[in-house]
């Protein structure tokens, strides 16, 4: 074997000796610069709740902040910072932050790399920037994530995409599109006429920007053909259609006028027709309504006895979805679909020949039926193993809008109810419901209620009540259906504070905080004003005469006179006119009355008295009750006095009892999810008739409705009412003469009474928003 020997000589030592140590010494003093430059470290962290449910993040550092490398996931939520040629500088690595859709942070250093990963509830949006020696970022409240879109990630994203196009090119023959047209329907509609020269094209549509874009599929457009139709004249939904010739396929875009519009594609042979038909609001709203649970691209397929795995290849790499199918998925199908979610597409495939498909992430498994079954129960096992020995974690949750207990009863599938008293946070008995101070569980498990200020969990089955300030939680089931507790976790509430304190898996607690997070918000309340109106309106007329002969006391001329009030005397108030031979007088005191003499022979007189008498009266009595109460809680105000009533009995003698007369208003209000207000209403208004009173004791007289109505936001509505009217006429006369023409009124009297009465009630609900003035 040859060996290569490398080898420097130095003619002199002494020449490179000074020359060695001033290199020596430069490059140290190069490297300590370079490592103080390059020591860059995250110094603080701080979270601030800023305006705007937003929550936002402050990394500080020693220095010019390099712009991290971001991303998240959806399942667990996270969002990740990765700092390269960072070093971290915090005393902690965990950081509980419980606010909003923000959980916790952890801070991972390896290397010359930082890990900054950011727990979620639930995926919100997220915005970054940098400020110098300061990085932020801000999360907000709702959404789905958004991530930032740097320009590698639109050059991976086309690749992708040409890629996938590259694949269905191979799978589908080379297509083309002959010509374009438009035309306009009968009833406004309007049809794009598309001329493919092969009828098994595959067309994928969507719904983007408030456009429609039709994908052509390793399609060729004629030059001729790739240009903009301007169609905004037709009087249809399309405003114009756009050609336009890409790599390996064609598309059109259509743009609508509006969006209200319904779209159609149907395909014979070689002709492909895309119908818009124009919607009213009405009809738009009826349709979005029933929207379909399929909600992936459209597209439009054709072929004839067509291997099942090319199929399912062509929609996953079509689609960019990740589909893996096994060996034993063979066969071939037929199949012509027009403008059919991709995904429908596959689950009707699926059923053809006995398949089903099981999704993980973001990989979608293709398998018979059997199989795929036996997967998902070895997943379920694998789910159980794994949970059981994961490490448990004690959270405390604060409730905020309700009582705690409440909450811990749904945390283990049982029905809170309103949340205990309409979410009025009462304390609990003075002894816990399940014992005094300890109990004892049943034969499957411990158990035990508390004692005044106690607490404490419970074992897997157990059971117990909550103590007067203290409390405790109940333990796990793997039988509760809807329970989202495991056998190994618990739940304290401490009364006291109104608080959960948590034990369990940090998965399980994660869907415990988006369910609380959901559930713990403030009641909206309703302010319910309610007018009843009672209106009267009385007439009274009467009519009456009297006459007769009486012996006069003095002599002289005839007199009249004229008097009121029912006394009736001479003009010189010398002769009284008392004695009738008619009396047809008013049976009420008349208002006016007028009497005179009218023959005078020897010391005989003929009397006559006329009376009359008309009462009108009109009066309106309004009460007007009224209450605010949060929603789907009842509330009652009343208001009135307590009528003494005498009574006997044989052993106790004579007793005072009272009767309410009170005028109420009680109401269990519901507000929908439209803004309106379904309400339970009692409205009574109850008062005292001293007019018709037995032995001194009044009657009661009662009015009062019981309903339930729908009414909108604000609005007046009228209850009901009732109304009550009163009509009577009576005459009174002399036979014969009462028919005696010109002069039978002298021997009639007339009474009339008209009476009317209405009851009206109204009811005005209104929503109450935060700080807003009720009255």
């Amino acid at each position: 074997m040859n060996k290569r020997h490398h080898s420097i000589n130095f003619k002199s030592d002494q020449q490179f000796t000074g020359i060695a140590r001033f290199t020596s010494l430069f490059i140290i003093v190069f490297y300590s610069v370079l490592a103080q430059a390059g020591d860059l470290q995250i110094q603080t962290l701080d979270v601030t709740r800023l305006a705007g449910d937003k929550l936002q993040l402050q990394l500080e550092m020693n220095g010019p902040v390099i712009a991290p490398k971001v991303f998240h996931t959806d399942n667990p939520a996270r969002i990740a910072l990765d700092f390269s040629g960072v070093k971290s500088a915090l005393q902690k690595k965990k950081y509980p932050i419980n606010l909003d859709a923000a959980d916790s942070i952890y801070v991972a250093e390896s290397n010359d790399r930082v890990r900054v990963v950011i727990n979620l509830i639930t995926a919100v949006p997220y915005q970054t920037r940098i400020e110098g020696n300061k990085f932020f970022l801000t999360l907000t409240a709702a959404g789905e994530v958004k991530p930032p879109e740097p320009s590698e990630t639109a050059a991976v994203t086309n690749a992708q995409r040409n890629a996938r196009e590259q694949i269905v090119s191979r799978l589908l023959p080379e297509q083309g599109i002959k010509n374009i047209d438009f035309k306009r329907g009968p009833d406004g509609e309007g049809r794009i006429l598309v001329a493919l020269a092969a009828p098994n094209t595959l067309v994928n549509t969507r719904e983007i920007g408030g456009n429609v874009e039709l994908t052509f599929v390793n399609t060729r457009l004629p030059e001729r053909l790739s240009k903009r139709l301007d169609v905004s004249e037709f009087a249809t939904p399309v405003r114009f259609i756009d050609a336009i010739s890409e790599h390996q396929r064609s598309k059109i875009v259509v743009g609508l006028q509006n969006n209200l519009y319904e779209y159609s594609l149907f395909q014979s042979e070689g002709l492909l027709t895309v119908e818009f038909r124009p919607l009213t609001s009405a009809e738009k709203a009826v349709l979005d309504s029933k929207k379909d649970k399929y909600t992936g691209d459209r597209l439009s397929l054709n072929f004839q006895d067509i291997d099942i795995r090319s199929v399912i290849t062509l929609l996953a790499e079509f689609t960019g979805q990740n589909v893996v199918a096994g060996d034993d998925v063979t066969g071939a199908v037929t199949l012509k679909l027009d403008d059919v979610p991709w995904d429908e597409a596959l689950d009707f495939v699926m059923m053809t020949k006995g398949l089903e498909k099981f999704q993980t992430g973001n990989v979608t498994l293709v398998a018979p039926v059997g199989k795929i079954k036996e997967y998902k129960e070895k997943q379920r096992e694998t789910e159980k193993v794994v949970e059981q020995a994961e490490p448990l974690q004690t959270e405390y949750l604060k409730i905020n809008y309700a009582r705690a207990e409440n909450f811990s009863r749904l945390l283990y599938g049982g029905n809170a109810g309103f949340f205990g008293n309409c979410g009025i946070a009462t304390a609990g008995g003075s002894q816990g419901q399940g014992g005094s101070r300890g109990g004892q569980g049943g034969s499957g498990g411990g158990g035990g209620g508390f004692g005044q200020q106690g607490g404490g969990g419970f074992g897997q089955q157990g059971g117990g009540g909550f103590g007067q300030q203290g409390g405790g939680g109940q333990g796990g089931n793997d039988e509760d259906r809807f329970s989202l507790m495991s056998s190994r976790g618990t739940v304290v509430v401490d009364g006291r504070t109104n608080t959960l304190i948590v034990r369990e898996t940090a998965a399980r607690l994660t869907e415990i905080k988006k369910l609380i997070q959901k559930l713990d918000v403030p009641v909206k309340q309703v302010m319910i004003e309610s007018r009843i109106v009672i209106a009267n309106d009385n007439f009274a007329k009467e009519l009456g005469v009297r006459f007769g002969v009486a012996k006069a006391d003095v002599g002289g001329k005839n007199r009249f006179g004229v008097g009121g009030g029912g006394t009736q005397s001479s003009i010189d108030g010398t002769t009284s006119i008392n004695d009738t031979l008619v009396d047809l007088a008013t049976s009420s005191t008349p208002f006016g009355s007028f009497g005179a003499t009218l023959v005078k022979a020897a010391d005989y007189v003929l009397n006559l008295e006329l009376s009359a008498l008309q009462d009108e009266g009109k009066g309106e009595i309004i009460s007007n009750p009224r209450i605010m109460t949060a929603d789907r809680c009842q509330a009652r105000i009343k208001q009135g006095f307590e009528i003494p009533f005498q009574t006997a009995s044989a052993n106790l003698g004579t007793n005072i009892e009272f009767k309410e007369a009170l005028l109420e208003l009680e109401v269990t209000p519901q507000i929908t999810p439209d803004g309106t207000i379904l309400m339970a209403l009692v409205i009574n208004k109850d008062e005292p008739d001293f007019s018709n009173a037995v032995l001194g004791q009044p009657a009661l007289i009662t009015r009062e409705i019981e309903t339930n109505v729908h009414v909108k936001d604000g609005e007046t509505v009228v209850l009901g009412g009732v109304f009550e009217g009163t009509y009577n006429r009576a005459v009174g006369t002399v036979p014969f003469f009462s028919d005696l023409p010109g002069i039978g009124f002298l021997f009639r009297r007339t009474e009339t009474q008209d009476d009317k009465t209405e009851l009206l009630i109204f009811i005005t609900p209104k929503i109450v928003l935060n700080n807003e003035i009720a009255y």
